[in-house]
Order: structure tokens, then C-alpha cells, then sequence
């Protein structure tokens, strides 16, 4: 009779099950780590008969900033990273790619019109030998343009490392989270205190990013600007 009360007033644990590796969340950083190789090498220069840089950069302008959002609300929220991680992951992982490509991109288009302007050879060496100073002085204007490029092309660098960044912890908050919901096991792993320095790390690069990809738009715009003048 006492087995029977208990049976039926305390409610049943879901079960739980051993953590894989092959869980889809590890599969999820290992499919980062891949899309990431797999697409750095890519400098595309022209897409259906325009510049692929134009083409490419509102991909990250859009998504990157909503990718800032949707990682800081699963820090704040723990119960999400189970519910909506894998989804977040993937969501990353098109983001990553297109700011990686976006970046390859605009890093061929600069390095065309550096030749145009006279301050590369061909294969992307200084012109006017290996010292990098030119025998003659670029067009008028050129040097403005530039450095204007230069920057430009600096801080999209430095975006697609962030962004690259952000999705790797992404993908480890939701790892840890699914690891601790789905298994019995306890220790470091299974810890809050792993997870919440994986969330503030996140939520860091989260905010760089978004400031990031603002300041590259930025300097873009106003290097459109400068040509016209």
C-alpha cells in the first residue's frame, strides 16, 4: 500500500541517459570548427557580375547583431540552452560563415583596387619593390582611399575572429547546459560555476561583436562616401 501512495503521489523523474559524443550539440562544434576551414580560403570577387563584397556584407550586418541577442538571452536564461540551443548553434554557424566569407571577399576587392590605385603588384606585393615604398607616388587620392581601405579591411578581420569566437562558446554553453540536463554525472562539467563563466565570456564577446560589426558598416559607408567626393 505505501509502495502504491508513493507511486502515485511523487511524480516520475525523466529518464536520464549517458552524454555521447555523439550528442548533436558536440556535433554542432565540431561542424563550427569544419565550416570555418572550410571557408577561409574563399575570396570571392565577383557573384552574378558584381562585386561579391557588396553582395555579402548585409548578410552579417543583420545577422551578427541578432547573433549578439540571441546569445545573451541564453546566458541570462539557462533553462533556453536546452530548449532552443541546437537551433542557436546552427543559426551561428550560418552567421559565422556568411561574415567569414563577407570578410574573404573584402579582402579581394581591396586588394583590387590597391592594384588599380598602383600600391600592389599583382599577387598582393607592395609596388615599387620588397620594402613596400613605390617608385612613384599613387594617384591623387589614393592614399586617403587607402588607408581608408586598410582600415576597413582590419576591422572585418578582426570581426570574423570575434564572431568566430562567439559561436564557440556558443556552442559550449549549450554543450555544458545539455550535459548537465541530460546526464545524472556531477563534477566541474556539470558545475554552475563552468557554465556562468562561459556565459559571461559570451555575453563579452556578444557585445564586442555588435560593436564590431557597427564600426565596420561604419568605415565602409564612409569609405563610399569618400570615393564620391
Amino acid at each position: 500500500m505505501t509502495t502504491a501512495l508513493t507511486g502515485s503521489d511523487s511524480p516520475a523523474k525523466p529518464p536520464t541517459r549517458r552524454f555521447f559524443s555523439s550528442d548533436p550539440s558536440v556535433i554542432l562544434l565540431a561542424a563550427t570548427v569544419v565550416v570555418a576551414v572550410a571557408v577561409a580560403p574563399f575570396e570571392l570577387s565577383k557573384l552574378f557580375g558584381l562585386p561579391a563584397h557588396a553582395l555579402f556584407l548585409h548578410v552579417p550586418v543583420v545577422l551578427v547583431p541578432i547573433l549578439a541577442g540571441v546569445v545573451i538571452a541564453l546566458a541570462v536564461r539557462p533553462v533556453w540552452r536546452v530548449r532552443y540551443g541546437l537551433a542557436a548553434g546552427v543559426f551561428g554557424i550560418v552567421t559565422m560563415a556568411a561574415t567569414i566569407l563577407t570578410a574573404g571577399a573584402g579582402e579581394k576587392l581591396r586588394d583590387e583596387r590597391m592594384q588599380r590605385m598602383g600600391r600592389l603588384r599583382p599577387g598582393g606585393a607592395p609596388a615599387g619593390g620588397p620594402g613596400g615604398r613605390p617608385g612613384s607616388a599613387p594617384r591623387q587620392g589614393g592614399g586617403g582611399e587607402g588607408n581608408l581601405l586598410d582600415r576597413h579591411a582590419e576591422l572585418g578581420s578582426q570581426l570574423r575572429l570575434l564572431v568566430l569566437a562567439l559561436v564557440v562558446l556558443l556552442v559550449v554553453l549549450v554543450i555544458l547546459a545539455r550535459y548537465r540536463a541530460l546526464t545524472a554525472a556531477e563534477g566541474f562539467l556539470a558545475g554552475p560555476a563552468l557554465g556562468t563563466v562561459v556565459a559571461a565570456l559570451a555575453v563579452v564577446a556578444a557585445v564586442v561583436s555588435a560593436i564590431w560589426v557597427v564600426r565596420t558598416g561604419h568605415l565602409g559607408a564612409e569609405m563610399t562616401w569618400h570615393e564620391g567626393d
